[in-house]
């Protein structure tokens, strides 16, 4: 692979294996198995692969915990909504920026010329 290409590319410039951001985490308190992680990059599809080796980026990560703040938000409450909010413990949808950027680098990568 030409270097030139490789410093170009955002995923191997930024993208790091899970057993690395579990030990960026580690510097900032957080514990966390690397298997965890993997887990919940599976769960979101917030990674890319290769072969074996699975890269995740920044965005990647924070989708990650986006994902998990989402899912702890829904309401869990017996009594039914009522009121002008009724109805409003939705989840949000995916940012349709991130979704569009990966959709298209994912795209050049299947065409080759990402």
């Amino acid at each position: 692979m030409n270097t030139e290409h490789a410093e170009q590319s955002q995923i191997l410039t930024i993208g790091k294996t899970p057993a690395q951001w579990v030990e960026i985490m580690a510097t900032h308190g957080i514990e966390i198995p690397e298997r965890t992680l993997r887990e919940k990059a599976n769960d979101t599809g917030a990674f890319f692969r290769l072969g074996r080796t699975m890269l995740i980026t920044p965005a990647q990560i924070d989708a990650i915990f986006e994902e998990g703040q989402a899912c702890r938000s829904k309401s869990t409450s017996v009594a039914p909504s009522s009121g002008s909010r009724a109805g409003s413990n939705t989840m949000a949808d995916r940012s349709p920026v991130h979704t569009a950027k990966a959709r298209e680098r994912l795209l050049k990568l299947a065409r080759g010329t990402g």
